[in-house]
Parts: structure tokens; C-alpha cells; sequence
């Protein structure tokens, strides 16, 4: 950092702007693409912003000091890198230039300058520092309040948080000299990272810590991470169905899919190094050792019915493996249903992870679409014809996805009317609604969410609980309540805030979220995360409601009674309360000496597998013997009952047998 600093004060911040001008502005030549004028895709990212966001973009905001201090803080949210004299520099350039991408783009190739500068200290204090694991001193887990004021602050934090790394492997049975190895090579592989690094990276994460700062639901997606985007929300791609991952400049076969070519070829296994890449049953092999992962990935793919060519190594061979590329659901990002009995009653469960659908496939107009509502629909159609007495629809964790998605699956379990009302640019109310009924499930219904259920999630819950049709239980959710659309830019696109979306009450899930029924406890400290963390988040407000028709309300204080009274018998949450309670004093910081880590680490591990032998025990499940037996447990089992599922389902019962 010091040499970085001497540099720049050498160069002049000018000349050292100009440097740092070149990374980002054009694609480096030796990648042999033509050179690309990011000064004007920043542009045009403004451009599609202020056609066709809801959001006003107020353009003086930009020249503001605020503003020019709100991005170095994305950039650097925890202050771990920046000092006061980086801040300074770059502030003086703004000063002088009064361009913003010119400010943003030096701020942003200076922060990964610092970030692999810090990295090579961090590297050197591991190998030449004397640790003292017997000295009483703590590291930070709260943010800093306020960048270094110098190099040796700066450098004492670094020491402190190698100090943590080298004692979480010390705790984990490894010597000195072990752990320091393992360190010192997970550091080479970051520089590693770091120095792959391209231009149209650096540019993306400008665009992206920009786009926060004016609407924390904008991004910016280049060609590829659209492409990549659209393979979660279709939960298919086309390939060999093989995860990679990334050690020592190396592919290797991390998972091998389901009913993938590469599964079914029976030549490759979990574990083998990927050395080089062809395409088609002849193509010339590129060796690919040292290759960004994300680039092997992408030669990999290829449309279904294609071949690629793979030179493997494992510990007994090297070989060619030629594959037909073929179509891949991602099976795992899937609605699951199971069914529970309880107190003699059978309950069907259904966990939904994303509001996802075939988007093309509709386009063209087909039948048997994959998507989210039609997969639940699938599942409840199972359910009636096993005479299942009431479901739970768990959303936990949940972001959402598509909204014509949440409206499909409402119907699922109405009669008719509106689910949803969306406003729009200039103020216009659409509301969703239907007169024709595609209800599915008319028996008890409870719908599980927690602090991450979030857009579309609330969408459904909102719904759900407006028209009385079940009861909601968990946290209190994210509080998303707007719409992002696509908006085409010179290189790539913007996902942005095109519109805000209303429960048929006319009440709004921004910020406030879906508020449960029931409150079921949690480890998570839940006022710490949700809409309004954001500082650009929008402030909520009402519409007119719709005309809808509620069924009669469920008794909700007497279900409330019996949750409470349920969770005060449960040993599980008596656990949970009090390993909360513990947890407090570790919050804001963490002891760097040996002998009072191995009790933390002691009491964790307790903690933990007091916590999972108590959850195994609701699915009838042997518990773990020891905390080594549930790390070297390989776990197998298709569905495990939670305790959040477990209290969804004695009120779901204690619902069905009121005859609601």
C-alpha cells in the first residue's frame, strides 16, 4: 500500500489517472476483441435509466460529495481497505474534473489495486510475523466506523485477521506450519483471481455499485451474466451437467448432475481435472490450465445435440471424453412436495425456492411450461387425489421472481378477483385480476416465509392473507415491493425499478413486508437485513383498494395461543433462546487468543449439535453421537422436518380438525 501511495503521489493523480483510465476504457488488446468505450456505455446505462425507470435520476445528485462517498462505501462497506489519503486522492480528482465515471472509474481500479495490495501484506505478515496466541486482543466483526488513518493501522488490522485464519485452522487440528501453507496458498490463488481480472469486469462492478446507490434493484448484465441470469429463472440449460470448480489455476468436476451427458457417460467423475477443451467429435484441444473459470465454463456449454471433447486426469489416467451436449433442468431450484402425517392426519408440504418460469417457451406459445404455478399445481393435484387434509407452502428464503408467476399461483387457491395492483411510470394502477376461476386447492392452507421471502414471495403471502384463505406464520418478511424490468443498453443490459406493486387492500409491502399471522422465533437477528437497510430504498405508500372477496377470518389469537404455548414446550426453542442470548457478547468482536477461542469453538460445536439433534428428532431421526459424526455425515435424506415446518404443521392440524 505504501509503494501503491508513493506511486500515485509520484505520477501526479493525473498521470496516475490516466493509467488507471486505460484498464477500464478498453478491452486489453492481447484478448484479441475490439476495444470498448465504457465512458459511453455509462451513458447509456443513464439513458435506459431515465426513459424507463419509476425512479427520477437527479443528475446534480451525482456531483455531490454525498454521492462520491456513498460509492467508495459500496466499494468498501466494512472500511477493511481504503484509507483517509486513498479517499482524499480521489475526492481531489473529483474536484478537478467534475465527471463522474471518470471519479467512479478511478475509485473502482483503486480499489482493486488495494485489494491485491492487501493481499500480498496479508501474505507476507503470515511469513514473516511471530503470532503471539497467548495475547489478549480482539479483531473487529462489526464494520469500522472510519477508513486508516495510516499504513500501520492498516497494516495491525491486516495482522489481526491473519492471526483469525491461521487460529480457525488451529482449532481444527492443524499445526503451524500446515495452516500457514494452506493460507499462504489461498492468498496465491486470490492474487490469482485478482490479476484475471478484465475490463469489462472492473466496468460492471462500477455499473452495478452506481445503479445501487439510485435504485438497490437495478444491475447491470453484461451478454454472459444475462445469459447466466435467464438459466436460474428457466432452471434449464443446455451442457454436459457438470459443476466445475477452481484449484491451483485448475478445473475440476465438483458435482456431477442428474441425468446429465457427463453422469451418464459413465467416463467422468467427481474430483477429475479438466486440462483442455475441443469442440465437436474432431476439434483441436485448448489447453485451458490457468483459464478463469467462468471462460472454461462457457466453451463447455453448447447447444443440446452438440458434442464437446474434454481431456481429463484423475490419479489413474489422463483420456478424451467426447460428450453430446444436452438439455439440463437444474432439478435442485425445483418445487418439492412431501407428505407428513400427523396426529393421524396426512399434510402435504410443498417448498417452493423461486418464482421461476419458461419464459420462451411461452413466447412460443407452448403447452406444459415449466414454471413455478404449474409444478405446484402438479403437486396439488397429487394431493386431492391422495386426500391430503390441509398443505403448507414454505417460501423461506424465497426472493421471488417472476410477478406473472405469483399472480398464476394465487389462483391456485382462490375463486377469482384481483392477487395483485402494479403502478406504473406515470402513475397508472394495473390490477391483475381474473373472473375465471383455475383454482386448484380448496382444503387448509398455511404459507411459511421468513425475512428473505421477498418480491414475489410477498406478492403471494400478501394475497393469501388479505383474502383470509390461510394462515401466515414465520418472521416478518423482506419488504420488496416493486417491479424490475429489462431496459437494453449499448453492450448489455439494466434490470430497473420500472414499477411499484400494491396488495389488493392498497397497502404496500415496501419496506413493511407481510406481516405474519404467527411469529415463530429465529437465530437470525431479523432488524438487520430487509428493504430498509437500503439507503435508495423507495418510501412506501397507499393506493385505492380493490374489489375482492374475503373468505371469513380465521381465528387468529386462537391459533396464536397455541403456537405460544407450543414453542414454550419446545426444548428446541428454549436452545434457541439461549444460544441467542450467548451469542451477543461474540457480535461486535472476536477474541485473537488461542486458549478462549477453543471455548468458544467448544461451546459452538454443543450448541450446534444440541440444535441438530433436536431437529433430527422431530423426523425421527438417531441423533449424532458427536459433533464429528454429523461433520463426516453424509446426508442423504431426501426431507428432513425443521422446526418451523414442525410448528406449521400442529397449527395446520389443529386448523383441519376445527373444520375450517
Amino acid at each position: 500500500m505504501k509503494q501503491l501511495k508513493e506511486r500515485r503521489r509520484s505520477l501526479g493523480l493525473k498521470k496516475f489517472f490516466k493509467l488507471s483510465l486505460l484498464t477500464i476504457l478498453v478491452s486489453c488488446a492481447a484478448e484479441n476483441k475490439p476495444e470498448v468505450n465504457y465512458a459511453e456505455e455509462f451513458k447509456s446505462i443513464l439513458a435506459a435509466f431515465e426513459s424507463s425507470s419509476i425512479l427520477d435520476l437527479e443528475n446534480a445528485y451525482f456531483e455531490k460529495e454525498d454521492f462520491l462517498e456513498a460509492y467508495l462505501e459500496q466499494l468498501d462497506s466494512q472500511k477493511n481497505y481504503f484509507s483517509q489519503n486513498d479517499v482524499s486522492l480521489i475526492k481531489d480528482f473529483n474536484e478537478e474534473n467534475k465527471d463522474i465515471f471518470l471519479t467512479l472509474n478511478l475509485a473502482t481500479n483503486s480499489f482493486y489495486d488495494i485489494y491485491e495490495e492487501s493481499l500480498r501484506v496479508r501474505k507476507s505478515l503470515l511469513n514473516k510475523h511471530e503470532f503471539d496466541f497467548e495475547k489478549i486482543e480482539y479483531v473487529r466483526l462489526e464494520n469500522r466506523v472510519d477508513y486508516f488513518n495510516n499504513e500501520d493501522e492498516r497494516k495491525d488490522f491486516y495482522r489481526k485477521i491473519v492471526k483469525n485464519e491461521l487460529l480457525n485452522l488451529l482449532l481444527e487440528n492443524e499445526n503451524i506450519n500446515e495452516a500457514k501453507n494452506i493460507i499462504n496458498k489461498r492468498y496465491s490463488d486470490r492474487i490469482s483471481y485478482i490479476k484475471k481480472t478484465r475490463s469489462e469486469d472492473k466496468f460492471s462492478v462500477l455499473a452495478n455499485n452506481f445503479l445501487s446507490l439510485i435504485d438497490p434493484h437495478a444491475t447491470y448484465f453484461s451478454d454472459r451474466d444475462l445469459d447466466d441470469w435467464n438459466l436460474r429463472m428457466n432452471l434449464s440449460f443446455e451442457g454436459i451437467g457438470a459443476v466445475l470448480s477452481y484449484k491451483n489455476e485448475t478445473a475440476r468436476i465438483e458435482e456431477l448432475m442428474s441425468g446429465g451427458p457427463a453422469l451418464k457417460s459413465k467416463e467422468i467423475n467427481v474430483g477429475d481435472k479438466v486440462l483442455a477443451v475441443g469442440q465437436g467429435k474432431k476439434g483441436k484441444l485448448t489447453n485451458v490450465i490457468g483459464w478463469r473459470l467462468d471462460d472454461i465454463v462457457e466453451i463447455i456449454r453448447g447447444e443440446e445435440g452438440s458434442f464437446v471433447r474434454l481431456k481429463i486426469e484423475n490419479e489413474n489416467e489422463k483420456k478424451i471424453v467426447t460428450l453430446e451436449r444436452g438439455q439440463i433442468i437444474l432439478e435442485e431450484s425445483d418445487v418439492s412436495s412431501e407428505i407428513i402425517n400427523y396426529g393421524g392426519k396426512n399434510l402435504g408440504y410443498i417448498k417452493v425456492p423461486s418464482f421461476y418460469s419458461d419464459i420462451e417457451c411461452f413466447r412460443n406459445q407452448g403447452f406444459s411450461c415449466k414454471s413455478v404455478s404449474y409444478d405446484v399445481r402438479d403437486s396439488l393435484l397429487e394431493f386431492n387425489r391422495k386426500n391430503i387434509n390441509g398443505i403448507v407452502i414454505d417460501l423461506r428464503n424465497n426472493s421471488g421472481g417472476y410477478l406473472h408467476e405469483a399472480d398464476q399461483l394465487t389462483r391456485l387457491f382462490i375463486d377469482y378477483g384481483p392477487t395483485v395492483q402494479v403502478k406504473g411510470i406515470e402513475d397508472d394502477i394495473d390490477v391483475y385480476t381474473a373472473w375465471r376461476s383455475i383454482k386448484t386447492w380448496n382444503k387448509p392452507m398455511i404459507v411459511l416465509v421468513n425475512k428473505f421471502s421477498a418480491s414475489a414471495s410477498e406478492i403471494f403471502a400478501g394475497a393469501i392473507q388479505d383474502y383470509n384463505r390461510g394462515l401466515i406464520i414465520g418472521q416478518n418478511t423482506f419488504g420488496k415491493g416493486s417491479v424490475q424490468g429489462f431496459k437494453k443498453t449499448n453492450l448489455g443490459q439494466i434490470k430497473l425499478t420500472e414499477s411499484l406493486y400494491y396488495r389488493v387492500t392498497g397497502k404496500p409491502t415496501q419496506i413493511f413486508g407481510v406481516q405474519p399471522n404467527l411469529e415463530i422465533p429465529t437465530l437470525l437477528d431479523v432488524e438487520e437485513f430487509g428493504e430498509s437497510k437500503y439507503s435508495a430504498a423507495i418510501k412506501p405508500t397507499t393506493i385505492s383498494e380493490a374489489a375482492f372477496f374475503k373468505k371469513t377470518a380465521i381465528n387468529e389469537s386462537k391459533y396464536k395461543k397455541i403456537l405460544d404455548q407450543n414453542i414454550a414446550e419446545s426444548s428446541y426453542y428454549q436452545s434457541l433462546s439461549d444460544i441467542k442470548k450467548s451469542r451477543g457478547v461474540q457480535k461486535t468482536k472476536l477474541s485473537l487468543n488461542l486458549e478462549e477461542r477453543k471455548q468458544i469453538y467448544k461451546d459452538n460445536r454443543a450448541n450446534s449439535l444440541e440444535l441438530v439433534n433436536q431437529r433430527r428428532s422431530l423426523s425421527n431421526l438417531e441423533p449424532f453421537a458427536s459433533y464429528e459424526d454429523f461433520e463426516n455425515f453424509i446426508d442423504d435424506e431426501d426431507f428432513e422436518i425443521d422446526a418451523e415446518i414442525d410448528q406449521s404443521a400442529k397449527i395446520l392440524y389443529e386448523i383441519i380438525e376445527a373444520k375450517i
